[in-house]
């Protein structure tokens, strides 16, 4: 066992926990499309590459997350799991999920341009250390930017 493999080892567990889930989810969502009308059948169906992708990539979260208990059980007289944790920054790599989901759920409930601002800034803040002034003026240049190209050069209808 290498240094860097058993150092990513808490890291490995909570990727491939998340990335588990993640799958899963689309995994979900994709069985639940229509897999047979009278347009197509399961072979073509809208559903099928979606839910083979995400079966996929739910092997490999597994076996990532398989790797890092397993570097983990080899490591088991060292210090606790959540001493290693912190030691890899666990709570920004929580932060960072916490602020996607809630982007994820506020988007369409509140205008696409506000939110945007509002993850950058929190981001911005959170991980450059940079001065609020600073972390706001990259918000609003960046959703004014995003929100331009996406309506203008994509020509995608934003919430």
């Amino acid at each position: 066992m290498n240094a860097p493999a058993s150092r990513s080892a808490p890291a490995d567990v909570a990727a491939g926990l998340a990335l588990g889930v993640l799958s899963l989810a689309f995994l979900v969502g994709a069985l639940r499309m229509p897999m047979h009308t009278m347009h197509w059948t399961w072979l073509n169906a809208p559903g099928l590459v979606p839910a083979v992708l995400a079966a996929v990539l739910l092997a490999q979260a597994l076996a990532l997350m398989l790797r890092g208990l397993r570097h983990l059980r080899a490591r088991s007289g060292d210090a606790g799991l959540v001493a290693r944790a912190l030691q890899w920054g666990a709570g920004r790599v929580v932060l960072t999920l916490a602020l996607a989901l809630a982007f994820a759920f506020l988007m369409g409930r509140m205008p696409f341009a506000i939110l945007t601002a509002f993850f950058v800034f929190t981001m911005t803040v959170a991980f450059r250390g940079t001065t609020a002034w600073k972390a706001a003026a990259s918000a609003l240049i960046t959703a004014a930017a995003v929100t331009w190209v996406f309506t203008r050069v994509f020509l995608v209808p934003l919430p």
